[in-house]
């Protein structure tokens, strides 16, 4: 397959050369040409077009003219990047098919996300608010030798803007827009002395959520947030630079929409009968919820969602030279704490089941009992060494790095029912053997909580060189060695069975349809009541017993290697091409994502599991041109990767009607292949940005021990669609810049398409289709007037069709039994007002 890319690979450059070079008019008509963008995709700063790895830059500029304030908003500018909406408001990240779906504590996310250089552990505290930001950089394919850790799949790179002391600064920025919008951006930069300078911004932003939800009166992707960003630079000497950055943000929303999609009968959940107001019936719930996804409209349970999260970092930077180097030592301290995140798992009215950290308050306080608060703590140390040697032939980077991440009290549970109690009937009751009469349920309790103590060390010493072979060739080798240690304290947290039984019975009497006492049957199931009985009951508070700590900790290693070798064409052939710049690059590289520890558990029992590294090795070809007296870029990268081991967050049936079993395995093998396009063009004074990506993933070997409703099984799942991730996309902003007597007019359009996407889980999502959600396409507009060099004004409307679309979700088919989709926003118009003084 790789190979067959190639060949398309040869064909592109073939026909796009010569059909650029030979329109020579179009140079002609143009007010400007193509900024030089500075990357540091190889931890120095180079030109974009000179540095052999598929990277999208997006500046701070572009990012306001798109209006672009939320880091996940970049997707629609960088081919193969998908912010995948699963089960919690924070997006899962993937590049080129390869990230992380699951926000279980045990795995670390597939794609780095870096602060400053500073990478951001969990992936629920990587949706970050773009504020003061100067640019993104979005490396593709597997990272793995120069920067921090588990960049498997590519590294997402955010810098903040640097002070200075050239003069005062004083920006502001409001949006105005439908559902309540209310955005307000201050950013200021400060001149302190020549040597000392401080640049600080503050950004809120507030919404009442553009998706209603009508059983609770209120709306869905809503936001609430603030974020706070400080940077001092001081040049403490003539070689000396001090370099402080701090960053807070605080989040505190309700969680992600779901249209709910009934898919199994058969699915434990679906079986369960409810003591909820908004009725019993899971299926008609979730029918429900369907109808209303043509009006972007939800019905879900207002308790069972959230996501709040506090973010602090702070980080110290000190750059100076050393023996003919440049020095940087980087060493941060971040914390994340007031964590109340959960996911409404059944998409319904009913209060079905709720999972995750606020989850598992849910559960204590229906014990009556205060959850431990959760806090998670990162320190990083990187030294790092750049030089050049053979005047300036080879240029080197080679350094260290260490992080010790802490997660302490990560809290999860699952809250089903009525603070844990349900019934099931008598269809249900006979896969236990059990023959009830029509008018006879079994109680169940099936409450679960799980709190774990985490401490993660990572240690790896890294090198890198490239040389200058010839005027046209260049060779670049690296490696990385890297040590991973985890270790683990977990507590599961189960009910007293027994003892919930007295707390049933002790409300005989109180009611005259509380007649029969119950006995602990197995696990959370108790002896059958009538109907009547079981919808008579106040629900008891939940007794709960703390099992003994199953204590864990392993260590990997691993060295990933990286060869480029790269053809820079010469002036000579420049000219002869009528090109300003052309490279060719091949690239093989390996990736790596630690392993780690985790819980199999049951209502009964639990044992601690390890599951191993992920590991990728990628083959990438790729070309980038300029030409057209920088007016035009092309840039192209054609991939294959094998993924081994891939690390999977499974859901399946226990050994009874009620259990489900949560762990993290590894399954089998995968191959992920595809190509990328991105232009970029000046064409008079019209500008038009386009993307492309084809991202096309197999799974080789896929078989994995489940219970199913025959008993337990090896299930081959290789003939399943790649998980989370659209085969096509791509995305168009053309924009035109009317320069008239009073001011700069610019209507600007973009357009953006997502294939269809696969949201199954387990083995049986893959028999129903809606498992899939369909492509969509969005189409935004913007009309800015740059009054002068101080004020500007935009009016913008995102989604012009209003048609309904579903960006992701989540199936779990065999448990839960349906598939939850999360929809994507209606029409929305607004307008900003920025200021610059």
């Amino acid at each position: 397959m790789f190979y067959r890319y190639v060949s398309v690979f040869v064909a592109v450059v073939a026909a796009i050369v010569p059909g650029v070079v030979s329109s020579p008019a179009v140079a002609a008509e143009g007010r400007g040409v193509l900024e030089e963008v500075v990357v540091t995709a190889r931890r120095r700063a180079e030109n974009l077009q000179d540095t052999p790895i598929a990277v999208s830059a997006v500046g701070a500029d572009t990012l306001d003219r798109l209006g672009i304030s939320d880091i996940e908003d970049v997707e629609t500018l960088a081919p193969s990047l998908q912010f995948s909406q699963t089960n919690y408001k924070a997006p899962a990240i993937f590049i080129r098919g390869i990230g992380q779906r699951s926000g279980n504590p045990v795995l670390d996310p597939g794609v780095g996300m870096y602060l400053n250089g500073v990478y951001v552990p969990r992936s629920d505290a990587q949706l970050l608010d773009a504020v003061d930001v100067e640019n993104i950089q979005v490396l593709r394919g597997p990272q793995g030798t120069l920067f921090g850790k588990n960049n498997i799949g590519g590294a997402i790179l955010v810098d903040s803007k640097k002070p200075h002391s050239d003069e005062f600064e004083l920006a502001a920025k409001v949006t105005l827009g439908t559902h309540g919008r209310k955005d307000a951006k201050l950013s200021s930069n400060l001149p302190v002395t020549d040597d000392l300078a401080l640049r600080l911004a503050i950004n809120s932003k507030r919404s009442d959520g553009s998706i209603e939800n009508v059983n609770a009166g209120n709306g869905l992707f809503d936001q609430d947030r603030m974020a706070v960003s400080g940077r001092m630079l001081w040049y403490a000497t003539e070689s000396l630079e001090v370099d402080l950055f701090g960053f807070l943000s605080r989040i505190d929303e309700r969680g992600s929409p779901y249209n709910c999609q009934f898919q199994n009968s058969g699915a434990i959940l679906t079986k369960g009968i409810y003591r909820d107001p908004n009725g019993s019936n899971f299926k008609q719930a979730c029918d429900r919820s369907s109808a209303l996804a043509d009006n972007f409209e939800v019905s879900q349970n207002d308790e069972d969602a959230r996501y709040a999260i506090d973010n602090h970092m702070m980080a110290l930077t000190l750059r100076w030279p050393m023996w003919g180097m440049d020095v940087e030592s980087i060493s941060s301290y971040a914390l994340q704490d007031n964590i109340a995140i959960s996911g409404d798992s059944d998409g319904t009215a009913l209060h079905i089941v709720a999972v995750g950290p606020d989850a598992g308050n849910q559960v204590f306080a229906g014990a009556g009992l205060s959850a431990p608060d959760q806090e998670r703590t990162q320190f990083t140390q990187e030294l790092k060494f750049n030089g050049s040697a053979w005047n300036e032939t080879l240029n080197y980077t080679f350094g260290a790095f260490f992080a010790r991440e802490t997660l302490d009290n990560a809290f999860d549970g699952t809250d089903v029912g009525d603070n844990g109690l349900v019934a099931v009937g008598p269809d249900a009751a006979v896969d236990l053997g059990i023959a009830l009469p029509n008018n006879a349920v079994l109680p169940v309790q099936a409450n679960a909580a799980q709190n774990a103590d985490y401490e993660n060390k990572t240690s790896a010493v890294f090198a890198q060189a490239s040389w200058d072979m010839a005027q046209w060739l260049q060779l670049t080798l690296g490696v990385r060695y890297t040590e991973e240690k985890r270790s683990s304290v977990h507590t599961q947290i189960t009910p007293d069975y027994q003892e919930y039984a007295n707390r049933l019975n002790a409300q005989i009497g109180s009611n005259p349809f509380i007649v029969q006492p119950v006995v602990h049957y197995q696990d959370g199931i108790y002896s059958p009541v009538s109907l009547q009985q079981y919808f008579a009951y106040q629900a008891p508070q939940v007794p709960l017993d703390f099992a003994d700590p199953l204590v864990g900790d392993t260590r990997f290693s691993e060295v990933t290697p990286n060869l480029t070798l790269t053809y820079l064409a010469t002036d000579d052939t420049l000219e002869a091409l009528r090109l300003d710049n052309f490279i060719v690059y091949a690239t093989v590289s390996k990736g790596f994502k630690s392993g780690g520890l985790d819980i199999r558990n049951t209502q009964t029992s639990a044992n601690i599991q390890q599951f191993e590294p992920e590991l990728v090795t990628s083959k990438e070809l790729g070309f980038k041109l300029d030409a057209l007296d920088s007016r035009v870029r092309f840039n192209v990268a054609v991939f294959q990767m094998d993924y081994t081991d891939l690390q999977v967050a499974l859901y399946e049936r226990g050994a009874t009607a009620t259990e489900v079993i949560q762990f993290t395995g590894n399954a089998g093998e995968a191959v992920v292949d595809g190509f990328e396009l991105e232009l970029t063009a000046l064409i008079g004074d019209f500008t038009i940005n386009a993307n492309a990506g084809y991202t096309d993933g197999d799974l080789i070997e896929y078989s994995l021990g489940t219970n199913t409703a025959d008993g337990f099984a090896v299930v081959d799942r290789s003939g399943e669609a790649f998980p989370q991730v659209p085969q096509n996309v791509r995305g168009l902003v053309l924009r035109y810049d009317w320069y008239s007597d009073f001011g700069v007019i610019s209507p600007q359009l973009q357009y953006y398409y997502s294939d269809e996407i696969f949201i199954g889980t387990d083995y049986l999502s893959g028999d129903y289709d809606s498992s899939v959600i369909s492509q969509y396409e969005l189409y935004n507009a913007r009309l800015a007037w740059e009054v002068n060099d101080q004020l500007s004004v935009t009016a913008f409307v995102d989604n012009l069709k209003n048609e309904p679309y579903f960006v992701g979700g989540i199936a779990v088919t065999s448990v839960i039994g349906v598939a939850n989709r999360v929809p994507g926003t209606p029409r929305q118009a607004g307008l900003e007002f920025s200021y610059r003084f």
